[in-house]
């Protein structure tokens, strides 16, 4: 007996999602009988990556006959998961198709990676009213999307990477999504200014720049996360967040002005700062931090322990010389941290820099450890 086939929709594309990688076990059981054909057809999570497939033309081909099954029952889809690459025409076609089918009926997550081509979005993408997370990777943005109304009233998440953009794109895309709460920008080029005025519902921002980023302005009241990825040696752009005053998570990885006041400076850009993660890629002298409200504070830098003077007198932990990778767990509320410091040293510790260690502990730091 197939108990399978008696199971709640809902629950059969749950099973059905942990196949998303292996399209050809979802045309195999479609074949089964006329009712598993209805059950994949109306699955609502569309997920084609190219290199799960051995030949480009079944790839596309398998894209166009799903979408078209999907579309047919005019039934909203969940999720749109895309990652390809464009080499011809008549692929562009097919993509541009299959995206407007979808977009027309609705869809709540979009996906799209289409990397090594110079692909555009259809239009039609800017109506989906229903849409919740964007994520748009190595496309260019509908050529009306500065002209036509955006009507993404329901957007919570915004994600470019490598995006051609510029400073009145961000503008634009900031006011049009009032209750957008989660905004990323990854190595867009042409981007020199980050502006976000008055967004109610913002809270986390997220920069990746391989390119100088002039100047970051947001006033968002709502915003408690940014983390800025900086790979410009010329140093950290220029900031104005003084009125997020829940801003209290901030994350930096790159360079900061050459000059002794550097750290100073950029740390003044935060008021309200409670947990701090710095990663600075050259050895800073004079490193001084002076912060009542900081609560926890990882550094990642060639900064020698005499450098460093805290004068931090709630700062519950403390981890130095942190790698990278080891940034992103700590990062939590420190309410109820337990005071402590954390050290990460590498093969060159001796009794110097023990030494070092201890002074430290016992001079300079202007929390109860």
């Amino acid at each position: 007996m197939d108990r399978i086939s008696h199971l709640l929709e809902s629950i059969v594309h749950h099973i059905l999602s942990f196949l998303k990688n292996t399209p050809a076990e979802l045309v195999r059981m479609s074949v089964l009988s006329k009712s598993w054909f209805n059950l994949t057809a109306s699955f609502p999570n569309l997920h084609f990556i190219l290199s799960n497939f051995r030949h480009r033309k079944s790839f596309f081909k398998y894209v166009e006959y799903t979408t078209s099954r999907f579309c047919d029952q005019n039934l909203i889809a969940n999720r749109l998961f895309l990652v390809a690459t464009v080499r011809e025409h008549a692929e562009s076609d097919i993509v541009d198709r299959c995206l407007e089918k979808v977009l027309k009926n609705g869809v709540r997550e979009l996906v799209i990676y289409i990397t090594n081509s110079k692909y555009r979005l259809p239009n039609i993408l800017l109506s989906v009213s229903v849409l919740k997370t964007l994520v748009i990777c190595g496309c260019e943005l509908p050529s009306s999307w500065m002209l036509d109304a955006v009507r993404f009233k329901s957007l919570i998440k915004l994600s470019l990477v490598s995006v051609p953009i510029d400073d009145e794109v961000i503008k634009h895309l900031t006011i049009s999504f009032p209750l957008l709460q989660e905004f990323e920008i990854d190595s867009c080029s042409g981007l020199k200014r980050v502006c976000v005025y008055g967004h109610q519902n913002l809270q986390s921002v997220y920069i990746q720049c391989n390119a100088a980023v002039e100047r970051i302005d947001i006033e968002a009241p709502n915003l408690y996360s940014l983390r800025i990825i900086n790979e410009d040696r010329t140093g950290a752009p220029r900031m104005n967040l003084a009125s997020c005053k829940k801003l209290t998570t901030v994350s930096y990885f790159g360079y900061l002005l050459p000059d002794s006041n550097g750290f100073t400076n950029f740390v003044s850009n935060f008021p309200f700062v409670e947990n701090l993660y710095l990663a600075i890629n050259y050895k800073c002298k004079n490193l001084k931090l002076s912060s009542h409200s900081l609560r926890t504070f990882m550094l990642h830098s060639m900064c020698d322990l005499e450098e460093i003077e805290l004068n931090t007198p709630n700062l519950a932990l403390f981890g130095y010389p942190c790698n990278y990778g080891s940034f992103w767990p700590m990062v939590r509320r420190s309410t109820h941290l337990k005071a402590c410091m954390q050290c990460y040293p590498d093969d060159c510790i001796d009794a110097l820099w023990f030494k070092k260690l201890r002074l430290f502990w016992t001079r300079k730091m202007g929390s109860k450890f």
